[in-house]
């Protein structure tokens, strides 16, 4: 057995041996610019794609059919460069072929067709989800079908493909091992919380680069304007590579970012790219250089560190007894100092996220009230429909309300009213996508840069994501062309339950339903089907606070399985 102690004069000699080397090569350290060191960084990313796909390149004599069936099955081949599904291509088209510009990913086995002419195919797909060039993944709400062409000529006696589109084909069961979800990281508007854009990328190495690529490039379109990057508009990475060496992520970046920057732009640069990349394995810290090292001077006192995910604790609002409540520890609790709203017949409440502020609805929908401990009872919002009230960061409250307008003669527009406002204040924020539209559900989200609808259309619903666009004082403008979520069909409310991550359910009062949790990266989880769900509540963890209300009980999420837990109090929500 090998002793644990130094090794002694003679391991200090050989260490001596090796720095002096070093010294003498010019590779004492590794730098922050210029060529990367002679000395070989560790590698920090295994390539697992090729672990675990390992594809053939194509059979001798195959014909048209089997070939693209098989080339088909070697998208999934990332390694080197997918070098083997290459090998199914026209020379001239391996050299310009661009795999990763669109994955589709399909179910069930595709069709392929013989055309009438010679080499000439069809691929006939049915459709559950996109990834394109930037990452972003679309998740249709019902499958849908698609054709790919192919045309193929004989390469010494040999079967080959000389056009198809760009991209990789591959199955749902593959693409989760193929590819993974990426959060990117923004500032939101007042650089005081991290808004996740969830990107996918394939599992192979270089990664790290992609990531920042991705980053450089800016927000997905539905968040541009809600977010800000502190990278200026142009700035691109040096290299294509992002070396790491003892968990040191070595940036280097085009010139331009050094213009006009500030010590404290550099700082939020420098700690945007840590957030992104120390998620990473292996990187514990990122340097940024850009021909030479960047000096980022002293910390600015106005560097701001933005919150991940911020908590709205277990605490929740509810109306009991035809008044505002909170449930804390099962116990039904007044709220200490706000006055009487019972001749207002309330429903749906709403709390901010600091806890002093609160909003409902009346009975009839069509006046959105707010109040405080110590205040009374204002008007905020009136209208006709109105969707139950959400705080946002700011502390303004926001609602929507049936108007007339689109095509079918209904619409719907969305009003935000500031912090203390009432009807002469509220302002009416742009949407114009909503003008065919009615809204069931509008949810700020607790980093206040995202809205989340449950909207109907022609009969049929939608769970959208849409962006937040404010004025430089922070006035809520308008909202940005959304995205559609993969929560299913016929959902009636929808919540935030974390960053990343919503609930939602339909809405019944005698059918059984089926609950979800959905990830803004595509995966759903169906939970216990249960009677009755009226609406639904979760907290920073829908694992830890998720809850569905009936009208006998609030029941509580445990495990598998829904547990009563507090009678009396309907329309629960946490802080927001």
């Amino acid at each position: 057995m090998k002793s644990s102690r130094p090794a002694g004069t003679r391991g200090s000699f050989i260490a001596a041996v090796v720095a002096l080397l070093l010294i003498l090569s010019g590779c004492s350290s590794i730098p922050r610019s210029g060529p990367v060191a002679t000395i070989p960084a560790p590698a920090v990313e295994e390539d697992t794609v090729s672990q675990v796909f390992s594809p053939e390149g194509p059979q001798p004599g195959a014909p048209p059919e089997v070939l693209l069936q098989e080339f088909i099955t070697a998208g999934t081949g990332a390694a080197d460069g997918y070098k083997v599904a290459r090998e199914f291509l026209t020379p001239e088209l391996a050299r310009t072929w661009q795999p990763e510009e669109r994955i589709v990913i399909f179910r069930a086995d595709p069709r392929i067709i013989q055309r009438e002419a010679e080499g000439a195919l069809q691929v006939q797909l049915e459709i559950t989800g996109i990834i394109d060039a930037r990452g972003i993944r679309t998740d249709p709400p019902t499958p849908t079908t698609e054709s790919v062409r192919a045309e193929m000529v004989k390469v010494n006696g040999q079967w080959r493909i000389s056009e198809i589109p760009n991209g990789i084909m591959v199955t749902e069961s593959n693409a989760s091992l193929l590819a993974t979800a990426h959060h990117l990281y923004f500032y939101s508007s007042g650089y005081r919380y991290w808004v996740p854009d969830v990107r996918w990328f394939v599992r192979r190495p270089g990664i790290a680069a992609r990531v920042v690529q991705a980053l450089l490039a800016g927000p997905a379109p539905y968040l541009q304007g809600a977010v800000t990057s502190a990278f200026p508009e142009g700035v691109t990475l040096a290299q294509e590579s992002v070396p790491i060496a003892s968990g040191v992520a070595s940036v280097e970046l085009s010139a331009d970012v050094l213009q006009d920057a500030t010590d404290l732009r550099l700082q939020q640069m420098e700690q945007q790219l840590r957030v992104n990349l120390t998620t990473l394995n292996d990187v514990t810290s990122v340097e940024m250089s850009a021909g030479q090292p960047i000096d980022l001077g002293s910390p600015d006192p106005a560097l701001v560190i933005p919150d991940f995910n911020p908590p709205v604790g277990n605490e929740q609002v509810v109306i009991a007894d035809n008044e505002v409540r909170t449930v804390r520890n099962l116990d039904v609790l007044p709220v200490e100092g706000l006055p009487s709203v019972a001749d207002y017949s309330p429903k749906d409440p709403a709390r901010s996220l600091e806890g002093s502020n609160f909003a409902f609805l009346n009975g009839r929908s069509t006046a959105l009230l707010a109040t405080a401990p110590g205040s009374e009872v204002r008007t905020a919002v009136e209208g006709t429909g109105l969707t139950a009230p959400s705080f946002d960061t700011s502390n303004w409250v926001w609602t929507a309300r049936s108007v007339e307008g689109g095509p079918s003669g209904r619409g719907t527009e969305v009003v935000a009213v500031p912090p203390g406002g009432v009807t002469r204040n509220a302002v009416v924020v742009s949407a114009s996508w909503l003008a065919d539209r009615t809204v069931r559900e509008l949810q700020i989200s607790r980093d206040g840069a995202r809205a989340l609808l449950v909207v109907d259309e022609a009969g049929a619903s939608e769970v959208l994501l849409a962006g937040i666009t404010r004025s430089a004082q922070g006035i809520p403008q308008s909202l940005g062309t959304p995205i559609a979520l993969n929560a299913g069909a016929d959902i009636g409310t929808a919540k935030w339950a974390g960053e990343s991550t919503i609930v939602a359910s339909p809405v019944s009062e005698t059918a059984e339903v089926t609950p979800l949790i959905v990830q803004l990266s595509g995966e759903t989880e169906a939970l216990k089907p249960h009677k009755g769900v009226l609406n639904i509540s979760a907290g920073s963890d829908p694992q830890e606070d998720f809850y569905i209300q009936t009208a006998e009980a609030l029941f509580a999420r445990v495990g598998l399985s829904w547990i009563r837990s507090v009678e009396g109090v309907r329309d629960p929500a946490f802080p927001g």
